[in-house]
């Protein structure tokens, strides 16, 4: 093997092309995984490849042109059937000696291109894991067809990677390509996701400390086995009352709660800054005009009810609910009108998989006749069958701290898909489990800002550079510099400590 690589390596440099011969296979080599074996591993250089890209919890996207080390490898864990791939893209060119593991959304492990072109632009070696969840593209991440073996049948192994397996293995495999391909390891390793991604975050933290020297851990899915299933509650209303208000009655009731609480800050910028003190509910704008296509309607009982199940969540049994300025079309109340006005709702398909195919475990379960009796028996089956697995909720954090590691966490406070009240009060936990924990681990609100980015707030689109200033500089962040809100163009997000947190 020595020889062999002796030849094809001199024979480059007589053409010319050693650094050709880096980005293959038979330089690369095999990394060393515990507990599994590599399949394959795929490399070839991409050269002026044009294409949009965002970065995790950011709208500071657009069209980028890029050269980099394709390497792609394909592990399996003896006995689990699986097959998982990781892509690691290295830059050709100006590679600023870090190394970043990219999360997933939604039931993906990973964001694929989308995010590693964002990353190599900037200069990181990046990876991203599929998880080997069969089928799984960027696109499909409410896509649950992957979770059964069969009917009624989990299948435990890759619950197991989407958890959290496949992202550990993805940061050995990132590590391990860098070295061989750049001849030296990384300085720092680097974590960044959103939403699944930021639970995949904290995951790292609580159970794979050394694993990053930085996390930014976005809107973390934070007891995602409790909020996900808990998240069909105003669909499970409108079925059992029969009662689908229209998607311009839905919105005008968010438009009321703003007129009534957006001044509470001082500042009447339509953005709740202080969901703690907007008192209202949405039985209080009953019978107020709104308009729709031109016509004019009034806000009804029926429609509150609906909406403000939204807004208190599902009870002691479910999750908290959203704020009141929340977008609430999309996920927790999406209805559609006819043209005759009669409207209807099938439901988020990212709430309704979880209950089909994880607590059913029947992709054909009649969700639409389930009892409000059901309904609280699947949120409790769903927290006693899946929390250890995915709820990522452990305020033990003495690990990762005693490793030097830091943690930036910010939650949009307008989120659509996350109550943000959860990160709220899982921060809390984290301070009471250590007084002293915001001196590697802080918190940010960041009001009017929907899930990882949206909304009419500033988005915190350069907290990626404020933690590596705090991993490599020493440099805490007391606010995150946040820009390009619709309404603001620029803001500091003020981090919480303990005693600033109210309750919602």
């Amino acid at each position: 093997m020595f020889l062999k690589l002796y030849v094809l390596f001199s024979v480059a440099l007589h053409f010319g092309a050693a650094f050709n011969l880096r980005c293959s296979p038979i330089y690369i080599g095999k990394p060393n995984l515990l507990g599994a074996t590599i399949l394959d591993v795929q490399a070839s250089e991409v050269h002026n490849h044009t294409t949009f890209t965002i970065g995790p919890g950011t709208n500071d996207g657009g069209q980028y042109t890029i050269s980099f080390c394709n390497v792609t490898v394909v592990h399996t864990h003896p006995g689990w059937d699986d097959k998982v791939s990781t892509q690691v893209w290295l830059p050709l060119n100006n590679w600023n000696g870090k190394f970043q593991a990219l999360g997933g959304g939604g039931y993906s492990t990973g964001m694929g291109h989308i995010y590693l072109a964002y990353a190599v632009q900037r200069g990181f070696a990046s990876a991203s894991t599929d998880g080997g969840l069969v089928g799984q593209t960027p696109a499909a991440v409410t896509d649950l067809t992957w979770a059964l073996s069969s009917k009624h049948n989990v299948n435990w192994f890759l619950l197991e990677n989407y958890a959290s397996e496949a992202t550990k293995d993805m940061a050995e495999i990132g590590k391990q390509i860098i070295r061989s391909y750049y001849g030296k390891p990384a300085e720092y390793h680097y974590f960044n996701g959103c939403s699944g991604g930021g639970r995949q975050g904290l995951m790292m933290a609580q159970n794979f400390p050394k694993a990053f020297d930085g996390i930014l851990a976005i809107a973390p899915a934070i007891n995602i086995e409790t909020f996900i299933p808990a998240g069909f509650w105003p669909t499970q209303v409108m079925k059992q009352d029969g009662i689908y208000p229209s998607p311009c009655e839905i919105k005008a009731f968010v438009k009321a709660a703003i007129e009534a609480c957006d001044s509470l800050d001082g500042i009447e910028d339509s953005i709740i800054s202080l969901p703690d003190a907007c008192n209202v509910t949405a039985y209080d704008f009953v019978r107020q005009t709104y308009m729709c296509n031109g016509t004019q309607y009034i806000l009804t009982t029926s429609g509150a009810k609906v909406v403000q199940s939204a807004w208190s969540g599902s009870g002691k049994d479910g999750y908290y609910g959203l704020n009141k300025d929340a977008e609430l079309t999309s996920y927790y109340i999406p209805t559609w009108c006819t043209t005759n006005g009669t409207c209807h709702t099938s439901g988020s398909d990212l709430f309704r998989n979880w209950i089909s195919f994880l607590i059913a475990k029947d992709p054909d379960f009649a969700i639409d006749k389930m009892t409000e009796k059901e309904f609280f028996g699947i949120l409790r089956r769903s927290k006693a069958e899946y929390q250890s697995l995915f709820a990522s909720n452990s305020p033990d954090l003495s690990a990762f701290k005693a490793n030097g590691g830091k943690m930036i966490t910010w939650h949009g406070l307008a989120d659509e898909v996350i109550p943000p009240f959860g990160t709220i009060k899982y921060y809390e936990e984290v301070l009471k489990h250590d007084e002293s924990a915001h001196e590697f681990y802080r918190f940010f609100e960041a009001p009017g800002v929907g899930h990882c980015f949206g909304g009419v707030g500033p988005v915190p689109n350069g907290a990626l550079t404020q933690l590596v200033d705090w991993v490599e500089k020493g440099v805490a962040p007391d606010t995150l510099h946040a820009t390009r809100g619709k309404h603001n163009a620029s803001k500091d997000l003020s981090k919480r400590e303990s005693g600033q947190v109210g309750d919602l």
